[in-house]
């Protein structure tokens, strides 16, 4: 006579992303992601107030060497990331598809997300001469206005759980700003998953 008994699952906790690592949560607690028919997916870190202190003390420090680099560099880390996306496709479309979307939905706004990302590097060389000017002056000299980063910049991701998230990301940090991301609570996993992308890739830790 045998027994059988059925094997759980092992639930997945995903962390947090500060400073280029993976750290839990400074209080431990997490909390359940559930997909849109309210069945359970994963857990996700909840951050605490010291986990936010030190995202922004992060990104402060990342600030001056992601400002300090051309233009040109800022342009190729981000095709290279990019690149990553696309080899993960089918994990971020599996991801997106937790949140109700068919696998066509999901594989468009997957695609769009990437498009975007490769949209946004080619900017990276333009952005300074489509918003700096030169400006009219009564005098013997020249003047003109340069864009600059602002800093550090919040960046409250949307519920659209990829493609969203890109479309307010990727601006910011092309442009030479530092971020601290804040994830979509009902649809955190594609972000943290877009972390994991950004681990592996050139970005310098601290700027996301």
């Amino acid at each position: 006579m045998s027994e059988r008994s059925e094997r759980l699952a092992v639930r997945k906790t995903y962390k947090l992303y500060i400073a280029g690592a993976f750290p839990r949560s400074e209080s431990g607690r997490s909390y359940p992601v559930t997909d849109a028919k309210g069945r359970f997916v994963a857990n996700a870190a909840q951050a605490s107030r010291k986990d936010v202190r030190d995202a922004v003390a992060a990104a402060r420090t990342a600030f001056g060497g992601w400002a300090g680099r051309t233009a040109y560099n800022r342009a190729q880390i981000l095709y290279r990331i990019a690149e990553i996306l696309e080899g993960r496709r089918d994990q971020f479309t599996a991801e997106v598809r937790h949140t109700g979307t068919s696998k066509p939905q999901a594989a468009a706004q997957v695609d769009a997300a990437i498009d975007r990302w490769v949209w946004y590097a080619g900017w990276a060389d333009k952005i300074g001469a489509v918003a700096g000017a030169a400006n009219p002056v009564a005098g013997p000299y020249f003047n003109f206005s340069s864009p600059e980063p602002a800093g550090v910049v919040a960046v409250i991701a949307p519920d659209s759980p990829l493609l969203g998230l890109v479309s307010v990301l990727a601006p910011a940090i092309v442009t030479g700003n530092t971020t601290v991301v804040v994830a979509s609570q009902p649809a955190p996993l594609a972000a943290i998953t877009l972390a994991e992308v950004l681990a592996t890739s050139d970005l310098p830790a601290g700027v996301v």
